[in-house]
């Protein structure tokens, strides 16, 4: 696992010890930052169950503006907190190691907005999946042209439109799917 480009290219990362993370594969996170090339300098980022770090330490490194890392298993906060030092980003971040749908209430009441906001819970909680596209429905925290992406297992099947959220695309790689959000007005 590493940083495919950017200020800490190159980088290897650590995985928290365990088993309870899963990387995400490189073939995805490439495909996604693709998608998002040109969203992504001065971006803020939002990484929901965030394990080792990976995807908002590459939006870091790609030029995004700030980073809040979420996670709730403390081997993943201490593996984002060694990578965020390896890759030698000391400021643009926040980690918070908290309940998913308790920081977002909170993110919220502070009204804060995000560009992205990648979500990848664990495949094997699937009845986390339709509470956390739920508790993210009202786009509260995405920004007007911003963009929530879920990634679930292959079998899984999200919903094209909850509240303020429409789905714009779905791609599948591999045994996951990429779900694409954007507010709907």
């Amino acid at each position: 696992m590493r940083v495919i480009a950017g200020k800490a290219k190159g980088r290897n990362l650590t995985a928290p010890k365990g088993l309870r993370t899963r990387p995400v594969p490189a073939m995805i996170k490439e495909a996604l930052y693709n998608i998002w090339q040109s969203r992504i300098d001065g971006a803020r980022f939002l990484d929901l169950f965030a394990g080792s770090g990976s995807m908002g330490i590459e939006a870091l490194s790609r030029g995004a503006e700030h980073v809040v890392f979420v996670d709730r298993d403390r081997n993943a906060i201490q593996a984002i907190r060694s990578n965020l030092a390896l890759c030698r980003f000391t400021e643009g971040w926040e980690v918070f190691q908290d309940d998913v749908f308790r920081r977002i209430t909170r993110l919220k009441e502070q009204g804060q907005q995000f560009d992205i906001i990648y979500a990848d819970p664990p495949f094997t909680v699937e009845k986390i999946f339709l509470p956390l596209i739920e508790a993210l429905s009202d786009a509260y925290l995405l920004a007007e042209d911003g963009q929530l992406v879920i990634r679930t297992k292959k079998e899984m099947r999200m919903p094209d439109v909850l509240q303020r959220l429409e789905q714009s695309r779905m791609k599948t790689y591999g045994i996951s799917n990429v779900y694409f959000y954007s507010r709907s007005e």
